[in-house]
């Protein structure tokens, strides 16, 4: 199954609304049926608005998942600040159970002057600790989703996080689609492209590639990768394009939910997938 939503709100949606609680009869509306809300700059959602949220995208019946907060950095050679990292990931799966949500998306850390193969193992030492501490604190329905980064500085590409994921089941990929093209400057021109991302997922996770986080939306990017966010309107450029993912997801039958990441034209943008894919071949 593949489900569409976007990531936020869309500048349609806050001409008119500005609550949460709202969201859910606005993607019903459009045909859409997920959403990613956003820890990104802290956890400061309450435990009522938390199952307030729950109640109405459970009536709608609408995927939801979470972002957690940008300061995450697992990669991080301070201890002390590595343990803060895992915390917020413990609170926000906290936080996520009163929502009714199970996906934690997360981006791994960046790499603070290191070599890019200390950052890395010192990700992977992380993650095995942060799965005993799943076990710990009754989080073995939830899923923690490294996700794949467009700047060259940052840990979480395609092959790393297939190696992140190959740890343990609780931990699924993010693949972004955006990040992914912005980080190899373009490399995503082909159908066989998108092709070779998922057969690297099952080079280091087998079967369990099929099930996946994605990103999407056309980004800008530079000699050191991302620069920011497109919409499918103002791209002419830079990429990459649905319609070779949608084949894709159809050939190999992955379980996946799409989350638009759009500027402003999340919702807008998220339809318009929904509509290439329900279209292909």
């Amino acid at each position: 199954m593949v489900r569409f939503g976007p990531s936020g709100f869309c500048d349609k949606f806050v001409e008119k609304y500005s609550h949460t609680e709202e969201m859910p009869a606005w993607l019903t509306f459009h045909g859409l049926d997920a959403y990613e809300y956003s820890f990104n700059k802290g956890i400061r959602i309450t435990d009522e608005k938390a199952q307030s949220i729950k109640k109405v995208f459970e009536e709608r019946h609408i995927s939801l998942s979470v972002h957690g907060p940008y300061y995450i950095n697992l990669a991080n050679p301070d201890e002390e600040m590595a343990e803060k990292s895992k915390v917020y990931i413990i609170e926000s799966l906290k936080k996520m159970r009163l929502m009714g949500a199970k996906y934690l998306v997360f981006h791994p850390g960046s790499l603070m002057k290191m070599q890019r193969n200390e950052a890395f193992d010192l990700v992977l030492k992380r993650l095995k600790e942060l799965i005993t501490l799943l076990d710990e604190n009754g989080f073995d329905d939830m899923y923690i989703c490294p996700e794949t980064m467009g700047k060259h500085g940052q840990v979480g590409t395609v092959e790393e996080v297939a190696k992140m994921c190959a740890l343990d089941k609780r931990i699924i990929p993010t693949l972004d689609f955006g990040h992914i093209n912005a980080f190899g400057q373009g490399c995503l021109k082909t159908k066989s492209d998108f092709e070779d991302v998922f057969m690297t997922l099952k080079k280091y996770m087998g079967e369990r590639f099929k099930k996946v986080h994605i990103h999407f939306s056309k980004i800008m990017y530079g000699d050191k990768g991302e620069i920011k966010h497109l919409n499918f309107d103002e791209d002419e450029v830079y990429g990459p394009n649905f319609e070779f993912l949608a084949e894709v997801l159809k050939e190999y039958d992955i379980d996946a939910t799409v989350i638009c990441e759009s500027r402003g034209h999340q919702t807008e943008d998220s339809v318009k997938m929904k509509q290439i894919f329900q279209s292909s071949d």
